[in-house]
């Protein structure tokens, strides 16, 4: 019998940046898995650094390729219509897979603008006509060695020079290898990334992952038009409705409630956080979102004294978008903490980001509350 618990996401970050690339988002703090057990239902997208001097507009197309062990190929697609202009003001898209049934051209669910000479994020929700603005500070990249995640053995090599939309790039593929043990895994596990980055344009024109859990990533610039993109690309459009955020500089100390719920406000047992260390949705760093994860399951000592609680856990949401360092913070007993664990080190996030637009690495607080039905 499959039990009915509510999962809450608090998310209460510290972070220290990561190289990587990403297309920045502001997420949803409810977690919400997957209904059909699918891994992902969505993927990096092109990094677009606000370089001034450099304009340009493309296509930049996605491709998530995955081999079951039965054989079955699956393979998603959908592209994005990104921009920047001659001030360094970025446009990244957000869209849907495409529908192979259909083939028409993928929903539009988010826009997000950055305007470096003001410091200024904003991402335009297109499905609710609204428009979230904020100032964006970037924060001290500072994370403590006790919440360090796993640190995987990296290689670099160049694999040559290449031509790309007519451009030249030069490749680099970064290997990186996680011990047996690491994430759970029996023996070595390697992910292998590919660059092929343009010096005119300062960014990757094509990067490919490759990692055995996830299948293949694919993320491919084309339609790449070298001009002053319209200005109306970076312009909120007036049927949208403004809400300017004032994000809060400090963290407020609270402990749990008396009933086992969530805290409102959750300080890390290590003590106040640092100087210049700021949660997600401060300082234009985004919030971790869960894109894989499955339900845990009750302890069988739980379900037979009928016990019931919530197991908050400080996790490490690496830049990868893994699991990392998890801790118990506070849990009702019974087993259910250690399976709040098992359960967490297999979900997958889309990463917290910075202002620029770069995956980060966050502390994060995850409250899993179990319920029998």
């Amino acid at each position: 019998m499959r039990l009915p618990l509510s999962l809450v996401f608090l998310l209460f970050a510290f972070c220290s940046a990561q190289p990587g690339f990403s297309q920045s988002t502001v997420a949803t703090p409810v977690v919400s898995p997957p209904g059909d057990g699918r891994v992902a239902e969505w993927m990096y997208g092109e990094h677009i650094p606000a370089t001034p001097g450099l304009p340009f507009s493309a296509k930049v197309e996605l491709e998530l390729s995955n081999q079951l062990q039965d054989g079955t190929l699956i393979t998603r697609k959908t592209f994005n219509l990104d921009a920047r202009d001659s001030l360094g003001r970025t446009r990244n898209e957000a869209r849907k897979w495409i529908n192979p049934a259909d083939g028409q051209e993928p929903t539009l669910i988010r826009i997000e603008l950055y305007d470096p000479s003001t410091k200024t994020r904003t991402n335009l929700f297109s499905l609710t006509k609204t428009a979230r603005q904020w100032i964006a500070v970037p924060p001290t990249p500072t994370l403590s060695s006790q919440s360090a995640s796993v640190t995987p053995e990296t290689s670099k090599e160049n694999i040559g020079s290449d031509t790309i939309e007519g451009l030249p790039v030069r490749g680099v593929r970064v290997s990186q290898t996680y011990p047996p043990g690491a994430l759970g895994n029996d023996r070595p596990l390697t992910v292998v990334t590919e660059y092929w980055y343009s010096e005119a344009l300062k960014i990757n024109l094509l990067t490919k992952r490759t990692d055995p859990r996830y299948g293949v990533q694919m993320v491919r610039v084309t339609e790449l038009l070298r001009q002053e993109p319209d200005p109306e690309l970076f312009a909120i459009p007036g049927e949208y409705k403004l809400v300017k955020e004032i994000v809060q500089q400090q963290l407020t100390q609270a402990s749990a409630a008396p009933d086992g719920s969530p805290p409102t406000n959750l300080a890390w047992s290590s003590g106040s956080p640092s100087a210049g260390i700021v949660r997600a949705g401060v300082a234009g760093v985004t919030q971790p979102n869960c894109i894989y994860c499955p339900n845990p399951s009750y302890s069988d000592e739980a379900r037979a004294a009928k016990i019931q609680g919530t197991v908050i856990l400080e996790v490490v949401v690496a830049a990868g978008g893994q699991a990392e360092s998890v801790r118990v913070v506070k849990g009702p007993g019974s087993g259910l903490e250690q399976k709040a664990i098992e359960a967490i080190k297999e979900w997958r996030f889309k990463p917290a980001v910075d202002p620029s637009g770069s995956p980060v690495a966050c502390r994060v607080a995850i409250a899993v509350t179990f319920k029998l039905g």
